[in-house]
């Protein structure tokens, strides 16, 4: 947690900016000296700021003001289309979202497909009922997080799982599994089936203990690849984790993403590297795919 702080010193006022950093079972308080005297509340959250870019591991401040200058230019675009105009920007993007999450999991329907699946009720002569079901499903758990105002916990990654494989497969939806999972021509280890519950009560631990330290963006990154590297699912585990990134993006009001399909080599190598806990990859790649989304802002 960081804050500001007001120590008195023969009568006069000094400032510190305060960041309380747990090392092992302790606490440590590290202070930083930002000035003499009273100072303004602009100029307090000003140096509060700094102060956090500083300390952001993966976002230097180039990438600070890109990012928020796209959640700013979309909160903008937002207000100015109102209701109808979010609803419509919905309506494409959640099938965006959809489409490449789905494709990167190896569902072969093109955009159009499941464009038809999801705004006109049409299922494509000759689909595969499973992959048309796969499409639904992912948007109903979309639809879900939307109206969803509760905090990140197990319950929700369960609720997420169930929309997954809703009608795919039963037995397995919102149970972990128990038994071990591979990925075709990845020599990837994931954890054993019974550690899976613990596992999963750690990351929401670390959740709650770095959700006011790190920037959003690194926060939603950071969760889901440690989520996607505990791998709890026989089945649904890369589709739920782009979920949550994107849940805790919109919890932090910053713009979902949407990792393109055409670049899944680009992003699973990314992914193999976080498995490591070596998130710089990832960190480049999804600011990256961040600012083509959303190019569309300078647009017209």
């Amino acid at each position: 947690m960081v804050y500001h702080e007001i120590r008195k010193k023969n009568g006069e006022i000094y400032n510190y900016i305060i960041r309380n950093i747990r090392i092992k079972n302790k606490w440590k308080k590290n202070s930083k000296f930002i000035g003499k005297g009273k100072l303004t509340k602009k100029e307090i959250n000003k140096k509060l700021k700094e102060f956090k870019i500083e300390n952001y591991r993966y976002i230097n401040k180039e990438n600070y003001i890109l990012i928020e200058y796209i959640q700013n230019k979309f909160k903008n675009y937002l207000k100015k289309g109102g209701k109808s105009g979010k609803n419509k920007f919905n309506e494409w993007y959640f099938t965006e979202l959809t489409y490449n999450s789905n494709a990167i999991e190896g569902n072969s329907l093109s955009l159009r497909d499941t464009s038809m699946i999801l705004n006109e009720n049409i299922i494509p002569k000759d689909s595969n009922l499973r992959e048309v079901y796969e499409v639904k499903n992912h948007k109903k758990a979309i639809e879900f997080l939307e109206k969803y105002k509760g905090n990140f916990n197990e319950n929700l990654i369960l609720e997420i799982h169930s929309f997954i494989l809703k009608d795919i497969d039963i037995d397995n939806a919102r149970v972990y599994r128990k038994i071990p999972v591979f990925i075709s021509g990845e020599d990837i280890k994931f954890p054993k089936s019974e550690e899976i519950p613990k596992l999963i009560k750690d990351l929401l631990k670390w959740y709650k203990k770095n959700k006011n330290n790190l920037h959003p963006l690194e926060l939603a990154a950071i969760t889901s690849m440690k989520f996607v590297t505990i791998h709890p699912f026989v089945d649904g585990n890369g589709r739920v984790s782009r979920l949550i990134m994107n849940f805790i993006l919109k919890k932090f009001k910053y713009p979902e993403i949407n990792i393109y399909f055409k670049h899944r080599n680009n992003y699973l190598r990314a992914v193999r590297k976080a498995n490591d806990e070596k998130y710089e990859l990832i960190m480049d790649f999804l600011i990256k795919t961040l600012k083509l989304n959303y190019k569309f802002l300078n647009e017209g």
